[in-house]
Order: C-alpha cells, then structure tokens, then sequence
C-alpha cells in the first residue's frame, strides 16, 4: 500500500485517509486497512478507488470473498437461504444473515440475467453461432407454476401463482456407466424464464446457437405438452413435434372413467395408432353420453388430443429418415422433461410454503440452470 501510494500519480489520486476493511473468506474473517483515493472517471465525476484491492485483484461481492460466495451458492442450490447461513457459520465460525446469503445470489444471478440479454441480442443480430456440430437435436419445454409474493403476485384471478418456463437441449442418450439399462442424456443444456413466449422462444433459441453451430442441424425433435409457445418452431424445415408421452397418459387418466379404458386408450397412442385411438374415444363419448360429467371429461380429452394430432405418433415410429447419431449415442423414446422439471427446478423451488419474487425466483432458477448446463 505504501509503494502504490509513492508510486500513484499525484494529480489523479488525492489521498483521503486509510480505510478498514472486513471480508468474510472461507477460513474466517480477513480484516486489514488501505488506502482511499479519490479520482476522475470517464465522464469526469467523483469516484474513489483503493489502489491496493485492485493491484491485489481481490474479488468480492460485497463483503463476501468468491470462494465463500460459491460454497454459498453450492449450498443454496440444495437447501434454504437460512440453513446455508447456518452452514456458512459452523464452516467459518463467523454469524451471517441468511440476507447476506440472499444478496450473493441476487449478484451472482444478476449476471447471468444479464448474459442472457447480451446473448439474445447478439442472436438477433446474427453473431451468435457455436462451433460443435451435430446432426440432431433434441430438445424438451414445460412450465413449473410458482408462488409469488407481495407486488409481484398476479393481479387477477384466485391463484398467486406464476409459470416459469424451462427448456432443455441434448444431443441422444448414452449409456450409464454401470448400469446395463440405464442412460443419460449427452451434453445438456438449459434455461429458465417468466418471459412472454415470443421472449422466451428467442431466449431458447440463442442459447442453443450459442452452442451449436445451427447450420449444421439438420432434424429438431421438441417434445412439449402443446402448448403454443412449445410449438412455435413448427413448419420449419427439419423440425418434429412430438406430445409429450407424460402429459398424453395423465389426461387419458383424468378422464377417462375406467382404468381398463384408460389403459386401452394408452396403450394405443403408445403404439401410435392414433386413428384407432381416436375412434375408441368416440366410442366412449357415446356410451357416456347420458352423463354430463363424464362425457365433458372425455369431450377435453378429445379435444386437447385433437389440438396435437401431428404429434400424437411417437417419433421413433414415424416413417422418417433419422441422421446418424454421434458414437456412443442412441435413439430413445422422448419424455424426460418432467423429470428436468422435477430435478432441475421443483426441488428446490416448489413446495414447502415457500413463494418468490420475479428477480429472486428468476436468479436462483438461472443458477439452477446454470448447473443443469454443467456450468
């Protein structure tokens, strides 16, 4: 400190006086003094600077080191802000609010908030474009619905709730090591969001060009429950929609009346026979017709099935070429979205009470995204 200071340039650093400072590393409390300058920025307004933080690089978030700050978010992932506060003091015997918690997260997500802006518009400008290449990609949406809190609660309706959407992106499935039938999906990414479709689809989009080199894509399998936004990319050459197999065999379930016609019912669109599911269907509205309940049950059903006709044939049965996977990649049955959903999201975010605000929920989603993308 004494050698900057001796060495600093009189004229753009006028000397106010030495300052303590605290931070909070991951072996305990670092306190030392340095010196405060006061200087110009680029647009010729007051700032002052410590001259030894930055020639030492030291980098914080607040008072908080970055090794701490990511065994914080390591923790937050899996467990509540308070219990990482907690975790925090028994690892470096040094009491920390759960809000101080909380604060790192907001700064760490605020950054990667802002990546994914810069990534959108880079993509709307045609400078995003990976360099990996693959043939196929497979790619799987759904929405989780959130509790939210105070101003950010919906103004209408009974439900303070609000959906967050979520996307994945891989490339086929290998095998687990270990495990004669088990498989993984290969090279995962995701992303997270509450925005509008159109938003959204274009945060999708960037972040698989961010990646791949989209040139090169030749078939897009989306798997998704139907809804719109899920389906935007439709009448693009090369790009297959599939209903998601899931949300196919919960409606079948919830509206059917017996368990041997549900079963039947599925066991038909599984096979892709959707013809003869759909006249099956008609059949039942037939012989409930006497009952109002029942047979609005299965008019929805038909209906929502009806809205999702091209994608009622699962892929793998369709009468198309597939492109050769990569070495060590197979072809499996889509349907793993609620399970991201589930591991990815709902874990940590769903349940227990718990409710958000937009920038809290949106912060912590992107870092829990952020894992899922093995970043």
């Amino acid at each position: 400190d004494l050698m900057l200071m001796a060495k600093r340039d009189l004229e753009n650093y006028r000397n106010k006086g030495i300052r303590k400072r605290r931070v909070h590393t991951v072996m305990g409390t670092v306190e030392y003094s340095r010196r405060m300058y006061l200087t110009k920025d680029e647009n010729g307004k007051n700032q002052y600077i410590y001259l030894l933080d930055e020639y030492l690089k030291n980098e914080t978030i607040g008072h908080i080191s970055t090794n701490l700050a990511e065994k914080m978010v390591e923790r937050v992932l899996e467990e509540p802000y308070r219990k990482t506060a907690q975790a925090v003091e028994t690892m470096t015997n040094e009491k920390l609010s759960h809000t101080s918690v909380w604060n790192v997260v907001q700064r760490v997500g605020d950054k990667l908030e802002e990546q994914d802006q810069e990534k959108m518009a880079r993509y709307e400008q045609g400078k995003l474009n990976g360099e990996r290449e693959v043939k196929v990609l497979f790619q799987e949406a759904d929405g989780i619905w959130l509790n939210m809190q105070g101003k950010d609660s919906p103004k209408s309706g009974k439900s303070r709730k609000k959906e967050l959407k979520l996307a994945v992106n891989y490339e086929g499935w290998k095998k687990r090591d270990g495990q004669k039938d088990g498989y993984l999906v290969h090279n995962k990414t995701a992303c997270a969001g509450f925005y509008d479709s159109k938003t959204f689809n274009k945060l999708w989009d960037a972040t698989v060009a961010e990646t791949y080199n989209i040139d090169e894509i030749e078939m897009r399998i989306i798997n998704g429950d139907g809804d719109p936004w899920i389906k935007s990319a439709l009448g693009e050459d090369g790009v297959h929609f599939q209903l998601d197999p899931f949300h196919v065999s919960r409606a079948i379930t919830r509206s059917t009346p017996d368990k041997r016609q549900a079963s039947k019912l599925k066991k038909l669109f599984r096979k892709g026979q959707v013809a003869e599911g759909f006249e099956y269907l008609a059949q039942l509205l037939i012989e409930y017709n006497d009952n109002e309940d029942k047979f609005n049950k299965l008019e929805k059903l038909y209906i929502y099935l009806s809205n999702n006709h091209k994608g009622l044939v699962p892929y793998l049965l369709r009468d198309m070429e597939l492109p050769e996977l990569q070495e060590g990649l197979e072809y499996r049955n889509l349907g793993t979205m609620e399970h991201n959903v589930c591991d990815i999201i709902a874990l940590r975010m769903k349940g227990r009470k718990m409710s958000w605000s937009v920038k809290g929920a949106i912060n912590l989603a992107n870092l829990l995204t952020a894992r899922a993308s093995g970043i």
